[in-house]
């Protein structure tokens, strides 16, 4: 396949890409559609296909867009590795399925932002929120003036910002 054919200038472009690569490799989609609507008003969704067994010995993921803008190259590997006999041979072949999951961050991957559409960078958010979160001193610490009560943030709260980084110079 050619590259120009994998790859997409939209996430719209290549969401269709997608579905028509799984499509054409006889796959079953399930799409998680988003909440909200992308950049050009197009509807958002994580799609996801499994190639292979559903009891395969092995699985192997590929995911594309955890950080929403780098899906275009993600994604663009997605189409062509669906498009390649020769990888779902070899995956055969070696009692491994593959799990497709394109844009597993549909929002950011439209809006061309590596967060979601509530500001979390989906590959720096690894805790588990049933126990409670590390400490960030340094964070406490400034926490007010990056999240301040009110919107602009008054003059003491900046007149303390800036004796901080002063301070610490």
């Amino acid at each position: 396949m050619r590259a120009d054919h994998a790859f997409a200038q939209s996430y719209a472009a290549a969401r269709q890409k997608f579905l028509a690569a799984a499509q054409e490799a006889g796959l079953a989609v399930r799409s998680h559609v988003h909440p909200r609507r992308g950049r050009d008003g197009e509807d958002l969704a994580m799609d996801v296909a499994l190639q292979g067994a559903p009891d395969a010995e092995a699985l192997l993921v590929l995911s594309s867009a955890c950080h929403g803008v780098e899906g275009f190259c993600g994604s663009g590997a997605q189409v062509a590795l669906l498009a390649d006999q020769e990888f779902a041979a070899a995956a055969r072949s070696a009692a491994t399925a593959v799990l497709y999951v394109h844009a597993l961050n549909p929002y950011g991957f439209s809006w061309w932002r590596r967060t979601t559409h509530e500001n979390v960078d989906l590959n720096r958010n690894f805790h588990d929120f049933t126990k409670p979160l590390p400490a960030n001193v340094a964070y406490d610490e400034i926490a007010d003036w990056l999240v301040p009560q009110q919107w602009p943030a008054s003059a003491a709260a900046n007149d303390a910002m800036r004796r901080y980084i002063a301070e610490r110079g």
